[in-house]
């Protein structure tokens, strides 16, 4: 991928999820139960933004992972969809989603 193409592409997956965290946070506020449908569509935008950062040898040790994976993201990600109905999940996922963001911001400007 072009430099400005995995630009674009890496802010429009942001800026999907800034879009959805706001409405995700005031459903787990109002204890509203679409907040379990939101945040799997902000999982699915996540590991989207992951896919589309795939470096060419993406496999270790037979699992694929993403160049900008954060840190245990795989096990963090496991726990959000196993606590998906508690607002601490939200948390978690804005966490990765930020870790990940600042690794592909980061991968971007070396690439220059």
């Amino acid at each position: 991928m072009h430099n400005s193409v995995e630009k674009e592409t890496l802010y429009s997956f942001w800026n999907n999820w800034l879009t959805m965290k706001e409405k995700i946070e005031e459903a787990y506020e109002q204890k509203d139960s679409r907040a379990i449908n939101m945040m799997e569509k902000a999982i699915d935008n996540y590991s989207a933004m992951l896919g589309a950062f795939l470096p060419d040898d993406s496999s270790v040790h037979g699992e694929i992972t993403s160049s900008i994976e954060p840190l245990n993201g795989k096990e963090r990600l496991q726990f959000i969809r196993s606590k998906i109905t508690g607002h601490f999940a939200y948390v978690q996922l804005d966490a990765l989603y930020t870790e990940a963001m600042k690794k592909a911001v980061s991968r971007l400007a070396m690439k220059k």
